[in-house]
């Protein structure tokens, strides 16, 4: 593994057309689930503190959730996670929470638009349509690495904001196809970890530390939240490595 560098510097020109200067990354190769998985937990004990400002910003989020209506609750679920998938990305980086966060409020236009193509049908499975969320995941692995790429890449010339949605959404099938089944499999990995984690330590808390059952799923996603998040942004570095890779074995 090669060492974390800062933000900044990572933070280099990639091309529209994905065949220019591609930015590096502190993740230098390709890495299998367990590998990824590894890191993640690395990285969660790592940035123990930053790790636990976006789980208590993932269940406050929660929390608020369940006083708002269907639509509010699934939009909020939605910007949650797009906002700190953002943020875990910054924080993966080597950035601060506190520069993490500032990253992502300069970024807020796009990041709601994204919000509205990537995260809202993936939110929408898993609170109301379960059955769809392998459907869900296949369309984050797709379009969703245009979130961290919104945080991390800047495109090689100055674009106005739809021409860069649009390069975004097209850096993010880039990523996408250096490994499409790869990515979908580690996405579907952190979302079974995260719900039957989830499952088991709702129960505990509620049974055994007799708390009531918005302050035990509360706190259950406040534990779990950051390792999916971690989980995701590495997932994004892994897969740029990857493209950079595959394109290098073409040349």
């Amino acid at each position: 593994m090669e060492p974390v560098q800062t933000a900044r510097e990572q933070e280099r020109p990639a091309s529209p057309n994905g065949g220019g200067p591609e930015p590096v990354g502190p993740i230098g190769r390709p890495l299998r689930l367990g590998e990824v998985l590894a890191e993640t937990t690395r990285l969660y004990g790592a940035r123990i503190w930053a790790a636990a400002g976006l789980g208590a910003i993932t269940a406050a989020s929660f929390v608020a959730g369940l006083v708002l209506p269907t639509a509010g609750a699934i939009g909020l679920l939605a910007l949650s996670l797009t906002a700190c998938w953002a943020a875990a990305t910054r924080l993966v980086a080597g950035d601060s929470f506190t520069e993490g966060w500032a990253q992502v409020a300069m970024r807020v236009p796009a990041l709601v638009v994204l919000t509205v193509v990537a995260t809202v049908p993936f939110a929408l499975a898993l609170t109301q349509q379960f059955f769809l969320v392998v459907f869900a995941v296949l369309w984050l692995a797709g379009t969703g690495f245009a979130i961290p790429v919104a945080v991390m890449e800047r495109p090689a010339e100055p674009l106005d904001f739809l021409h860069r949605l649009g390069w975004l959404l097209r850096r993010s099938l880039t990523l996408a196809r250096a490994e499409f089944f790869h990515a979908a499999g580690v996405i579907a990995a952190l979302v079974i970890l995260y719900l039957l984690l989830s499952a088991v330590l709702f129960g505990a808390l509620r049974g055994f530390a007799e708390n009531g059952e918005v302050a035990a799923a509360a706190i259950a996603q406040a534990v779990l939240a950051p390792f999916f998040f971690l989980g995701l942004a590495v997932l994004y570095f892994e897969q740029r490595a990857r493209a950079l890779s595959s394109r290098g074995g073409r040349r």
